[in-house]
């Protein structure tokens, strides 16, 4: 082989090898980028994501969300440097959701699978497509029809359970929940909306992503930051937002003081006190948070956003609260 061939070879095993490495950059950038949660979350914090993360310190081991929702903050931001991310939420349907999608080849497989066989099958000769799926959702969250919503003896993972809440999330308007939710389940493009879910299931990003989940919770809050409760913890935490009934500036209700009333929001305050992890919060502004976090003992940010669920009197957008148990600047943790 001649000279000006060797260098040609090597020239293009240079090449090849650069293309490589541009890629995997390009694959790690759009990781740090938004790609939003696997579904909608009623209340997460998809768009301000970035703010929030932003105000979180670079030196933490472990990484929490409390409320996990969507779990938005992971999906959009950059966590590659903690040692273990946990998801948590106390709805069991949405942690047996996270739970069977890190097993994503098989969410596929069970989706697909129930599509041609099983909840999802809807047979060819039915004309208006749109209408049976309507129906299917409606049938599903009425109790007493169906008894999915009621029924929570099954053990995590259950794929089958998952497969109909996939269904029913990605069909409920605004990713409510689906009994206080109207349809809309199809896109503008008139395909079902959990097609997306599959899309981001094979996606590479979103597998990289769920692959670096150590755990998936399903407890209360206060049980959660007692199992967790190190210094190498960090917890982020957007509670249901509470009811004020028109003394603070979330004056509208969204079944969540059903779920998460006074007494809730009161016990989260007295656990986070004394928690050795750092933590943010993130909330509506109401007159107890001036006495649950006072200002002169914890810092606090905030920031306007457009979002839906900001229902104010004349109003267009909500203003997020940040408090921290730490400096955002140094992140060093007060009393420490």
């Amino acid at each position: 082989m001649s000279r000006h061939n060797t260098l040609d070879s090597d020239c293009l095993s240079l090449l090849i090898n650069y293309k490589t490495y541009i890629l995997d950059e390009y694959i790690k950038l759009k990781l740090i980028l938004h790609m939003a949660g696997l579904t909608g979350y009623f209340g997460g914090k998809n768009a301000m994501s970035s703010w929030i993360y932003s105000n979180i310190p670079k030196d933490i081991k472990k990484y929490i969300e409390v409320f996990g929702g969507s779990f938005a903050i992971y999906f959009n931001e950059d966590f590659s440097h903690c040692e273990k991310i946990i998801y948590n939420d106390a709805n069991k349907w949405q942690a047996n959701f996270m739970a069977s999608c890190l097993d994503y080849n098989k969410m596929i497989s069970k989706i697909e699978e129930s599509f041609k066989s099983g909840f999802l099958y809807c047979d060819d000769s039915i004309s208006d497509r749109k209408k049976f799926y309507r129906d299917l959702y409606t049938k599903t969250k009425n109790p007493t029809i169906s008894d999915y919503y009621d029924n929570s003896n099954f053990s995590i993972p259950d794929y089958d359970n998952s497969v109909i809440y996939s269904f029913m999330i990605t069909s409920a308007f605004n990713a409510c929940h689906a009994r206080g939710a109207g349809f809309s389940g199809f896109s503008s493009n008139n395909k079902l909306k959990i097609t997306t879910l599959l899309n981001k299931l094979n996606n590479k990003q979103y597998q990289l992503k769920l692959s670096k989940i150590s755990a998936i919770e399903n407890l209360d809050f206060e049980d959660i930051i007692l199992k967790y409760n190190d210094k190498d913890t960090y917890l982020y935490l957007d509670p249901p937002y509470r009811y004020t009934n028109g003394v603070g500036t979330h004056d509208q209700d969204y079944g969540s003081k059903n779920i998460f009333g006074d007494s809730s929001h009161e016990r989260l305050s007295t656990i986070l006190k004394s928690s050795m992890c750092r933590w943010s919060l993130s909330y509506y502004w109401f007159d107890d948070l001036e006495k649950w976090y006072p200002r002169d003992k914890y810092y606090w940010i905030s920031k306007d956003f457009n979002r839906s669920s900001a229902s104010f009197s004349n109003k267009t957008k909500g203003t997020e609260l940040l408090i921290m148990n730490y400096d955002p600047k140094t992140g060093i943790k007060i009393n420490d």
